[in-house]
């Protein structure tokens, strides 16, 4: 997926709502540049892991690894900070 400002993004990408009500596929570093005229909405997919150690649930951006498997197949793995990287 690509963001609708810039043409960047990834898999992860926002689903963002504009003041006249219309979404746009938003990428990080726009999001950041429009924040405080974006509204985060539920997009088509919702994007989340939980941890197989600590069973938080959270970004898949802060997950050292996972993968589809998890309950109703949901993404799992583990966090940064079980892998001591956070």
């Amino acid at each position: 997926m690509s963001c609708e400002l810039c043409g960047g993004g990834d898999r992860w990408i926002k689903t963002c709502r504009t003041p006249y009500g219309f979404s746009l596929l938003v990428c990080d570093l726009c999001y950041g540049d429009h924040a405080t005229v974006l509204l985060i909405v539920p997009g088509e997919w919702v994007v989340t892991a939980r941890c197989d150690s600590c069973g938080c649930y959270g970004n898949l951006r802060e997950f050292v690894e996972a993968e589809p498997g998890g309950r109703k197949d949901a993404y799992s793995g583990t966090c940064e900070p079980c892998a001591g990287e956070g």
